[in-house]
C-alpha cells in the first residue's frame, strides 16, 4: 500500500526511518518480518528525483531468526553527511541454512524492482537520480549478481570485506569479475560528467584474492584515463586493505563514503 513520509510545513519531507513488512519482491526470501528498512534525510519540497542507497547485508549468527534491525545497526547507513536528497534501504536477505543469507530476489532485474517499489511506497511520483549499492560480508557477491541483471546501473559501489569469490567446488572462484569489469567500463565512460565510485575495503583472510583482482581491473581501466583526471579518479576508484574488524567494516566506513566517495579514512580513530 502507498505510504507517504511525513511532511514539513513547506511541503518537504522530514528526515526519518521506517520498517516495512511483507514486501512483495521479498516474499520468496526466507526469514523474519519486517523485511525492509528505509531511512531518509530532509527532502525539500518540489524534489522530483532523489538518490537511492541499497545495502545488502551479510550472514548472521542468529540464522533464520535474524531480526532485520541487527543488520540495520551493522550497515553504517548514516545520511547525516549527505547534502543530496537521499532514501536508503536495507532489504532482508534470504536465509539459506545455518548463518548463510543471499539475495536471489535482487537478481535478474530485482534491484530495479526494489527501487521502484521503495519509491512507490515512499512518495508517489519520485524518480531515482543516483543509485548507490553497498554491501557487507556475504552481501558482496549478491551485489555483483544484482548489477548483472539491473537496467539501472549503480553510480557507486561500496563493498566492505565482501568479495569472497565463488565456491571453488562449484566453478571458477573469480566468476563475476567480468560483470564488474563491464560495469566499471560503463561507469568510467560517464566520467567526469557523472562522477561515480568503486570503493572496496577488505581484510586479507578471505576476501583478499577477489578484492585484489578488482584492484587489477581498476588499474587497467584507469591506465587509459587522461593523466590530468587520474588523481581524482584514483581517490574514488580503489581497493584498500582495512585495519578494522570484519563486523565493523560497514558500520565504521559507510557514513563517510556516503558523505564523500573520495574520502580518506583516519584509521587511528
Amino acid at each position: 500500500m502507498p505510504w507517504l513520509a511525513p511532511q514539513d510545513p513547506q511541503g518537504g519531507i522530514l528526515p526519518g526511518r521506517a520498517y516495512r513488512c511483507d514486501t512483495p519482491l521479498l516474499r520468496a526470501h526466507a526469514g523474519t518480518q519486517p523485511d525492509l528498512y528505509l531511512c531518509w534525510n530532509a527532502i525539500p519540497a518540489g524534489t522530483a528525483a532523489l538518490d537511492l542507497v541499497v545495502h545488502l547485508h551479510g550472514f548472521s549468527r542468529a540464522g533464520g531468526a535474524m531480526a532485520l534491525s541487527e543488520k540495520v545497526e551493522a550497515s553504517g547507513l548514516d545520511l547525516a553527511g549527505r547534502t543530496r536528497p537521499t532514501l536508503a534501504l536495507v532489504p532482508r536477505g534470504n536465509w539459506i541454512a545455518r548463518n548463510w543469507y543471499d539475495f536471489p530476489a535482487l537478481s535478474d532485474g530485482g534491484l530495479d524492482r526494489l527501487a521502484d517499489h521503495a519509491l512507490a511506497v515512499f512518495r508517489e511520483g519520485m524518480a531515482v537520480d543516483r543509485l548507490i549499492l553497498t554491501a557487507h560480508s556475504g552481501g558482496g557477491m549478491p551485489a555483483v549478481d544484482a548489477i548483472a541483471g539491473a537496467a539501472r546501473r549503480p553510480d557507486e559501489l561500496h563493498v566492505f570485506d565482501g568479495f569472497y569469490g565463488r565456491n571453488p567446488a562449484e566453478g571458477d572462484p573469480f566468476d563475476g569479475i567480468e560483470i564488474l569489469d563491464r560495469w566499471l567500463a560503463e561507469r568510467l565512460a560517464q566520467e567526469p560528467g557523472r562522477a561515480g565510485a568503486l570503493r572496496v575495503l577488505y581484510i586479507e583472510a578471505e576476501t583478499g584474492p577477489f578484492s585484489r583482482k578488482v584492484g587489477e581491473l581498476i588499474g587497467r581501466r584507469l591506465a587509459a584515463a587522461p593523466p590530468t583526471r587520474l588523481p581524482a579518479l584514483r581517490r574514488r576508484y580503489r581497493v584498500e586493505r582495512a585495519p578494522v574488524q570484519h563486523a565493523r567494516g560497514a558500520r565504521r566506513c559507510s557514513g563517510e563514503l556516503l558523505a564523500r566517495a573520495d574520502c580518506e579514512f583516519d584509521w587511528s580513530r
